[in-house]
């Protein structure tokens, strides 16, 4: 058997907790393939959750100061609007490399993990590389760059120029967006050494449902007729939401039984309401605010398109809302950025758009309400690309294919 260890600096903190979801979906995933898991994770106030879960994945919380209140690096809450690093954290950051990396080594010689993944290379690679010496292990070290760590490795000078050469001491690197792999090339990464590998979906809690498309549209007042696009996501810049209310203004002027539904929060919604009420749109959009993991599948199956307008605000990898989307059946409208190329072909199972350009997006949108054969054909389109390639189940065993490979060039 396989002994993994997943360190990240975010998981869900308690059950239906959406931060991270997929860190944990893709540790359970190697459970089912009887891979024995265990995440290394800082502690948070919020944090609460037992030692093992029902997947059989052990979780070990480490505590970086002695005061429970700063226990606040990750989770979502680092960097303000996903550009600048809070300036508490960023004190707070020695701290936890420095107690992690000591932690983990002893976990390491412990334990005697075979595979190591680092999920956001800064902190999480700088602790398994420096862990890994320190514990005088073998252990492979696989690396993955969701986006926000590709920010600080970019934006910080010199001191990233250090971070890039601990990082490239893996065995393994991989991203999910040509995006971030151009910014790690021009980092100092080597370009053929960089793989693509998405976030998947579970399939097996991620699925269209019509009973409960009925009933969430029935509390909306939206008719089986009528178009309900669907947004979800934090209000940061990256996400490109403002490109998607922009467009709504050359929806509306074609189209008016549309309804835009957005699920999330964060500091930009004062713009986006700004927007809507410049263009007196805001009567078609309904903001829900954040909600449980588990009722995500309900928004996906009451949606009709499926909206992810990314930008490069900085660059993003791909979101995990694209594929979970589609693991409903949804057609899907969405920039050429942020790795959703990578989920989305263009006139297959959805459209691509420039980034930052309503007008085309808006094009994009009409051109499938007005052909609901296309748009449910690329619906079907979506989930069978999910089935075949997309799932967690797929990535798990195509980690470990890459997993073994790194053993035999030995």
């Amino acid at each position: 058997m396989i002994k993994l260890c997943i360190i990240t600096h975010s998981y869900p903190r308690f059950e239906g907790d959406w931060r991270s979801n997929f860190i944990e979906s893709l540790a359970q995933a190697y459970a089912k393939e009887d891979v024995d898991v265990t995440v290394f994770v800082p502690y948070s106030i919020h944090f609460n959750r037992a030692p093992i879960d029902d997947a059989g994945v052990k979780i070990i919380s480490y505590k970086y100061v002695p005061f429970r209140s700063l226990h606040t690096i990750g989770y979502g809450h680092s960097m303000k609007s996903d550009l600048i690093i809070d300036f508490q954290d960023l004190l707070l950051m020695p701290f936890l490399l420095l107690i992690g990396t000591v932690r983990f080594a002893l976990l390491l010689r412990k334990e005697g993990f075979d595979l190591i993944q680092a999920h956001w290379a800064v902190p999480n690679a700088l602790i398994a590389v420096f862990g890994r010496a320190l514990a005088f292990s073998k252990a492979k070290i696989f690396t993955s760059f969701p986006g926000s760590d590709v920010t600080v490795i970019t934006r910080f000078g010199w001191i990233g120029r250090i971070f890039t050469k601990i990082i490239e001491k893996s065995d393994y690197l991989s991203c999910n967006s040509s995006d971030l792999k151009e910014d790690l090339v021009k980092a100092g990464l080597d370009e053929d050494s960089i793989d693509f590998v998405i976030y998947g979906v579970d399939d097996k809690k991620i699925y269209y449902s019509e009973s409960e498309r009925t009933a969430l549209r029935r509390i909306w007042g939206v008719s089986e007729g009528d178009i309900v696009l669907l947004l979800i996501g934090r209000f940061v810049p990256k996400k490109g939401f403002s490109t998607a209310f922009q467009a709504l203004k050359y929806i509306t002027e074609r189209w008016k039984n549309v309804n835009l539904i957005v699920v999330g929060d964060g500091p930009l919604k004062s713009e986006y309401l700004a927007i809507l009420d410049e263009d007196r749109t805001e009567s078609h959009v309904k903001f829900i605010g954040e909600i449980p993991t588990h009722e995500l599948r309900k928004y996906y199956s009451a949606c009709d398109v499926f909206l992810m307008p990314s930008r490069r605000l900085p660059s993003d990898g791909l979101n995990v809302v694209v594929p979970e989307a589609m693991a409903c059946g949804r057609a899907i409208v969405a920039s050429k950025v942020g790795g959703n190329d990578l989920v989305v072909f263009d006139g297959v199972n959805g459209y691509l758009h420039d980034e930052a350009d309503p007008k085309q997006l808006a094009r994009c949108v009409l051109n499938l309400m007005k052909d609901p054969e296309l748009k449910n054909e690329m619906g079907r389109n979506s989930l069978k690309l999910v089935k075949d390639r997309f799932t967690w189940n797929a990535i798990v065993k195509y980690y470990l294919e890459r997993y073994r490979d790194t053993k035999k060039s030995v």
